[in-house]
């Protein structure tokens, strides 16, 4: 069962809040897949201020280490975590599409939401800061096969031309 945290993301803003805490991993469903064990803690910021031109923004920052699960020798790898990201409050729909679809804006943009999950948006962030296939460097890597490029993929291929070669149609 996860926690939730939720604040009035403008009023957030208006007033200059800051939240600091720390986050059991445990407490992040979303991740869970990817992790190698959920008993690390992680530490989070979340301010509200507004930018030169009065707009309002969500400052996150979050940083710790997950144990990710490395992809070649399904072991343990060490992953940093170091969010730090600026998040435009908009509040409607058609604007944050309108700032998606601008390529020469590069601001990250959310809805403003007056029931906001701060564990919620910090697992987001999380998840956007993740390597799609974590992997110790081949010289760190228990898999033998590690660095060796395709080898793996090419003894597969190996055997099934001989098991074709044996069995022809």
């Amino acid at each position: 069962m996860t926690e939730q945290m939720l604040i009035d993301s403008l009023d957030f803003v208006r007033n200059t809040q800051v939240l600091r805490g720390k986050i059991a991993v445990a407490l992040l469903p979303r991740i869970q897949d990817v992790l190698f064990a959920d008993d690390s803690m992680l530490e989070y910021t979340l301010s509200g201020y507004t930018d030169k031109h009065g707009k309002p923004f969500l400052h996150c920052e979050v940083n710790g280490v997950l144990q990710l699960r490395c992809q070649r020798c399904l072991e343990a790898l060490n992953f940093p975590v170091s969010v730090n990201s600026d998040l435009m409050l908009v509040q409607d729909e058609a604007v944050l599409a309108e700032i998606n679809e601008d390529e020469h804006d590069v601001v990250d943009a959310i809805l403003a939401n007056p029931h906001l999950d701060v564990l919620a948006l910090i697992e987001d962030e999380i998840l956007l800061d993740l390597p799609m296939s974590p992997k110790h460097p081949p010289a760190e890597c228990k898999d033998k096969d590690a660095g060796q490029g395709n080898s793996r993929q090419g003894k597969a291929f190996e055997a099934l031309a001989v098991l074709k070669a044996h069995n022809p149609k």
